[in-house]
């Protein structure tokens, strides 16, 4: 073999093992990818609870209300820390069907209403999922998007069929849920994006968390982990919880939403991805205080896991929780494109971020 052809090989050989990452036994990743492709518009998360639910062990006694919300509290005694992430995603809910067999929508959740147009979507009706597309605005040919307004009540969605009673016949019906057409893009072995990361990934690790505790170790604490719904339309869940679990802390799983982008601003909300989980100092909704952020970045600097601190824009639900007086300290995965149809998640902070709640949960007082 020629020496340029040895050395092309080892380069090659080089970058696959630089590229691919090793063997893990983590489950976020997989669990993620897996839930992503459950719909749960805000208010209709009973299908991702199901998920949730049927995921904790009888032993842990998961408890679920008629909101679906679902969780599990082990242990007793002070300090009660308290962990949550929302199961439910921005979409659009049906709100009329018209005499000529379009469907007309509301919003569900903050998103610009012109990226739909065009786009594939699923109704989830009772009958089974039914394909649709957005209908284009009327100035699609003459004006550019950035040039018209095209607002969630000019959202169309076709299916197919040209009279209302067809559309009744196919099982759509005012109140069901609407996502665009679900797809996850594996951008490389440890990266992807896709609609919904926030904040799947977040109900990912504390599923893949729940696994890696000996819950019988927890016995000088009182530890409770929630999944919560209608995050994205108001906290509604979190608001329901806050006032029954009387907690000392909160940790919000939740998306950091970060500009490491090409065209976003590099001056505020840079957190590279592939670079660990996050602690959200500051965010449209809390100020974590000083000390506790402190205490975290210590905890995971113990444990090696890496971490990073930034401020960024987004609520979160342990907010709602402060009045009562508990302690808001959010963690997060550095996030891209969020409420997007291309949210971007590196496994690697996906991975820490579990760590990381593991290592709170065992060791915080």
């Amino acid at each position: 073999m020629r020496k340029a052809n040895i050395i092309a090989v080892l380069l090659g050989f080089c970058l696959l093992c630089f590229c691919t990452p090793a063997p893990s036994d983590f489950k976020a990743w997989d669990l993620l990818k897996e839930m992503l492709l459950i719909p749960g518009v805000s208010g209709h998360e009973t299908l991702v609870a199901d998920f949730v639910a049927s995921s904790i062990p009888q032993s842990l006694n998961p408890q679920r209300d008629e909101m679906d919300n679902v969780w599990f509290t082990v242990g007793e005694g002070d300090p009660h820390i308290v962990f949550v992430a929302h199961t439910d995603e921005i979409g659009l809910i049906v709100k009329q069907i018209t005499v000529d067999g379009m469907l007309k929508v509301e919003g569900r959740g903050g998103f610009f209403p012109k990226m739909y147009e065009g786009h594939m979507v699923v109704i989830y009706t009772h009958k089974g999922p039914v394909q649709g597309v957005v209908a284009p605005r009327k100035e699609y040919f003459s004006k550019a998007p950035d040039e018209s307004f095209f607002g969630i009540g000019d959202i169309e969605i076709y299916v197919g069929v040209d009279t209302k009673a067809e559309v009744i016949e196919l099982g759509v019906e005012p109140n069901d849920q609407v996502t665009i057409q679900k797809h996850i893009a594996e951008l490389s072995p440890v990266l992807l994006a896709a609609r919904g990361v926030d904040d799947r990934a977040g109900c990912a690790v504390l599923l893949d968390a729940m696994e890696r505790i000996d819950w019988d170790q927890i016995t000088d604490k009182t530890v409770t982990f929630l999944w919560d719904v209608q995050e994205e339309i108001g906290l509604y869940g979190a608001s329901r919880i806050a006032g029954t679990l009387d907690a000392d802390y909160v940790f919000p799983v939740d998306t950091f939403v970060s500009s490491d982008a090409p065209f976003d601003s590099q001056r505020f909300a840079r957190l590279p991805l592939g670079q660990g989980a996050v602690i959200r100092a500051i965010d449209s909704s809390n100020i974590t205080p000083w000390i506790y952020v402190q205490k975290v970045k210590r905890i995971a600097e113990s444990k090696s896991i890496p971490v990073q601190i930034g401020n960024t824009k987004g609520g979160n639900d342990g907010s709602v929780f402060v009045p009562t007086g508990t302690a808001d300290i959010p963690l997060s995965w550095p996030g891209v494109y969020s409420h997007s149809f291309i949210e971007k998640i590196h496994k690697r902070d996906l991975e820490a971020l579990t760590e990381l709640v593991v290592a709170l949960t065992e060791t915080w007082k």
